[in-house]
């Protein structure tokens, strides 16, 4: 096999019918490191038969062959490690393929997030004092001026502006008070499926505002036709027990696994 850096765009097609191989949607955490990754065409016989995804730090965040070639995958899949100097694995539990390939190579590993993809009945009641209201590019100071917890929903003060103007980001008001935010984010232009995030200001925690923003933000995410998902981080318990009030329930673990 020929592992042949490549664009982005030239593995679309690939990319496109991994996704759809997946039972349950890209996670938007994995999916934000893509464009800045580096993607790599595997050729056997001057034929593709799938890519690799490896971002800046080593770590390999997407593998794919096609079906004939699954039998002969823990083969490319060791050339892979090797050829790209792989130091670690992002793995999402419902990626069968490459699941399966870390555990045959028994790689060492540690649970990095949580996935929640399911929903049922939340655990309290929804706070029919809670109002949202969208954001505008007028709020973008005021989000700035928060304190420093709410970059765990924008990285920079430009990527905030980009989810204004681009995708969904909501304010969240009791009595006319600002109490949080959240966002409401497309995991990929080309699907319905879209990421929740969530910040509430500090002094309003441990009073059950997080889970209700959630609440509301994936009726907004349903009532737009989306099917909405989040995650956090394994070490988060007080983010996990908000979502979980909220009633969304999780299957699926974000993996690392550890090559070198």
């Amino acid at each position: 096999m020929k592992i042949i850096k490549t664009a982005l765009d030239k593995i679309n097609k690939y990319r496109t019918d991994y996704l759809n191989s997946l039972p349950e949607f890209q996670e938007l955490f994995i999916e934000l490191m893509i464009p800045a990754s580096d993607c790599y065409s595997l050729q056997v016989d001057n034929k593709e038969i799938g890519y690799a995804i490896r971002n800046k730090e080593g770590v390999l965040i997407e593998f794919y062959v096609i079906n004939k070639f699954i039998p002969d995958s823990n083969k490319y899949f060791k050339q892979v490690l090797n050829e790209l100097s792989i130091s670690d694995i992002y793995c999402k539990s419902f990626d069968a393929l490459l699941l399966s390939n870390c555990l045959l190579n028994s790689l060492p590993y540690s649970i990095l997030g949580v996935l929640y993809r399911d929903f049922t009945e939340p655990l309290v009641k929804i706070d029919t004092q809670l109002k949202m209201q969208k954001a505008d590019l007028s709020s973008a100071e005021f989000l700035q001026i928060q304190d420093d917890s709410i970059k765990v929903l924008f990285e920079t003060d430009q990527q905030l502006i980009d989810f204004i103007t681009n995708e969904n980001v909501l304010e969240f008001y009791t009595n006319d008070e600002f109490v949080g935010c959240g966002m409401v984010l497309r995991t990929h232009a080309d699907w319905n499926y879209c990421d929740l995030g969530v910040w509430v200001k500090s002094e309003k925690r441990g009073n059950g505002i997080g889970s209700q923003i959630v609440l509301k933000l994936r009726a907004f995410a349903v009532n737009h036709n989306m099917k909405p998902s989040c995650g956090c981080a394994i070490e988060n318990m007080a983010s996990q027990k908000m979502i979980e009030k909220s009633g969304f329930v999780s299957r699926y673990k974000l993996i690392n696994f550890k090559v070198k």
